[in-house]
C-alpha cells in the first residue's frame, strides 16, 4: 500500500516537473545520454519521453554504461624514486642528520667554545681618533673610532660620510 502511494506521489511530482521544465529536462536527458547513463534508471523516468536526436558523425558516440577495464596483460607502472649517483664516502660515521630546533644545552656549548677562543682580530688594539673601514649589512664604510669597549669586544666609530655613530664588534672592524 505504502509503496504504491509513494509511486503514485513520484508519477504525479514527474509529470509536473515535466510539464513546468520541458526545455530542462530535454537537456537533462541530452548529458545523461552524453556521460552514458540510462534514461530509464533516472527517478524521473515516468516523465514523458522524447526521441533522441542521433548525433552528428562528427561527434563521438556516447560512451559506454561501464567503462572499458585495462587487460590484466598490461603492467600497472608504479611511481619510482630515482637513485641518486653514489657519493664518494668518507672515514668515519656518517653524522645523523636532525630535525626541527637543535637543543638549548648544543647552542650554548658552541657559542662558549666560539667566544672563549681568541681569534686574529681581538688581539688588535684600536686607538681613539684611529681611521678604520667596517663593515655593516652589505656595505664597508670608512670611519673613526670614538670609544673602545674591551670587554665587550666592541668599537664604537665615527662614520666619516655623515658622521652617523655605531657600535661594531672588533671582528667586524678592520685598521684602514
Amino acid at each position: 500500500m505504502q509503496n504504491d502511494m509513494m509511486s503514485a506521489i513520484r508519477a504525479v511530482v514527474a509529470e509536473e516537473v515535466g510539464k513546468t521544465m520541458g526545455r530542462q529536462v530535454e537537456l537533462l536527458e541530452k548529458i545523461a545520454q552524453f556521460l552514458g547513463i540510462e534514461p530509464g534508471s533516472a527517478p524521473a523516468a515516468s516523465a514523458p519521453k522524447r526521441t533522441p536526436v542521433p548525433p552528428p558523425a562528427s561527434k563521438r558516440p556516447p560512451a559506454p554504461a561501464t567503462a572499458p577495464k585495462r587487460p590484466s596483460s598490461v603492467p600497472v607502472r608504479k611511481w619510482v624514486k630515482p637513485e641518486a649517483a653514489s657519493k664518494p664516502t668518507r672515514a668515519g660515521p656518517a653524522p645523523q642528520k636532525s630535525r626541527g630546533r637543535p637543543r638549548a644545552a648544543g647552542r650554548t656549548a658552541t657559542a662558549a667554545a666560539l667566544s672563549s677562543s681568541p681569534g686574529p682580530e681581538t688581539s688588535v688594539s684600536y686607538e681613539l681618533g684611529q681611521e678604520v673601514r667596517y663593515k655593516q649589512g652589505r656595505g664597508s664604510f670608512s670611519a673613526k673610532v670614538k670609544s673602545i669597549d674591551a670587554k665587550a669586544k666592541t668599537v664604537t666609530v665615527e662614520r666619516v660620510s655623515d658622521g652617523k655613530q655605531v657600535v661594531r664588534p672588533f671582528d667586524k672592524v678592520t685598521p684602514a
